[in-house]
């Protein structure tokens, strides 16, 4: 899960306003633009999308899974950010504004544990891999039972950091989202493989016992690989059209040149600005609005 982000200090106007504008056709309203922290898939989108959509005052709310960007339509009179950051405690998402040095900070953190779980599943593979190969090549008969149960011991030691450590986030999704009574894309991949683990393990304790002596470490750990490889190459993506969304953000300016009452003109900041106004736009400069 990630930190707690409080939003309760962007309550006061003068903050949210610095990254929300008037909402087109909507007297009253505003629109703001927010960085969602924790996501990795599309149903982390439509769980955002819901948990937002119930607050009072929220009249509209679009998550981009691939920007990993939140719009809302909201009221002032009726919600503040702060609400927002409530209605997501104890998940493992977080709101944080577009374009604040906490999100690139937060989504490099998050990249590197990625990489280090990444890394673990891996190398524990291609050991547990290694442990399981003379059972699929070796004859009937050619390894003895204690061999057999060391080589499964083995794997049982190997596969349990990947479970513990590299399953970690997957196994806390899975669960909130069976507390909050919703059935996501994680609840059958940990079901699938807390029975995988479960069953390989009681064979390795009790070979004679109700669950056999089949073991399935090596497509536990092989399975965990090639899902983390699945989401590090989601995750590169995402930061790619991400940098890109926002080196374009940057280069609009945060203020601009008004034409004033006596015919000189005076810098203030865009959200100043009001239809019908003139502003006077340097060469080479970017058309502020």
């Amino acid at each position: 899960m990630l930190p707690p982000l409080p939003l309760a200090g962007l309550d006061d106007p003068a903050e949210w306003q610095s990254f929300s504008r008037p909402a087109a056709g909507a007297d009253g309203r505003w629109e703001s633009c927010m960085a969602v922290l924790g996501m990795h898939c599309a149903a982390c989108a439509y769980t955002v999308e819901q948990l937002l959509a119930r607050l009072p005052g929220v009249q509209s709310v679009q998550v981009n899974g691939a920007s990993a960007m939140a719009r809302l339509v909201w009221s002032p009179a009726q919600s503040r950010p702060s609400a927002w950051a409530g209605a997501l405690k104890g998940t493992i998402y977080a709101l944080l504004p577009a374009g604040d040095p906490q999100v690139l900070r937060q989504r490099e953190q998050a990249q590197r544990l990625l990489l280090w779980r990444w890394l673990v599943a891996g190398f524990c593979m291609m050991q547990v891999m290694m442990y399981a190969f003379p059972a699929y090549s070796a004859a009937a008969g050619d390894i003895s039972a204690d061999m057999q149960a060391l080589l499964n011991w083995a794997s049982w030691v190997l596969t349990l950091p990947v479970m513990l450590f590299c399953c970690a986030p997957l196994f806390g999704s899975a669960w909130r989202d069976l507390r909050h009574g919703r059935i996501g894309m994680d609840v059958p991949v940990a079901l699938g493989l807390g029975l995988a683990f479960g069953a390989s393990s009681a064979a390795t304790f009790d070979p004679s016992g109700p669950w056999g002596a089949a073991v399935w470490f090596d497509s536990v750990t092989m399975f965990v690989f090639f899902l983390l490889s699945g989401r590090m190459l989601e995750s590169r993506l995402r930061a790619r059209s991400i940098g890109a969304l926002e080196a374009e953000l940057n280069r609009i300016p945060e203020s601009a040149e008004r034409l004033c009452g006596d015919g000189g003109y005076e810098r203030v900041a865009l959200r100043r600005l009001e239809p019908g106004q003139t502003i006077r736009v340097a060469p080479g400069e970017v058309i502020p609005v």
